[in-house]
């Protein structure tokens, strides 16, 4: 389990389910300022699932490459009960 602080105003709660395609399932949780990552997701009720290619997943989360081009080409998807909330988590995380 990973902690971290998160760099901007969000909804109180938001839970996202992260399929990286051919490797671990993670299940990314935002709540109160505070962001937990998870390995192995425990089943619960999530606000998005992301599914996404793992260089893709990089090249967008660092910002290499805008999101509308992986989901043109594909390479990611969102889903769930509210899947516009996949473009926040990019904005949730600060970059190196």
């Amino acid at each position: 389990m990973f902690t971290a602080f998160v760099r901007r105003a969000c909804p109180p709660s938001i839970a996202f389910d992260l399929r990286i395609k051919g490797g671990p399932r993670l299940a990314v949780v935002v709540d109160d300022g505070t962001m937990t990552v998870t390995r192995d997701a425990p089943p619960r009720a999530y606000d998005c699932t992301i599914t996404a290619a793992p260089v893709t997943f990089l090249l967008v989360s660092f910002r290499r490459t805008p999101i509308w081009k992986a989901i043109a080409c594909g390479r990611m998807r969102a889903g769930g009960r509210r899947p516009w909330l996949a473009t926040r988590l990019g904005e949730l995380v600060a970059t190196p």
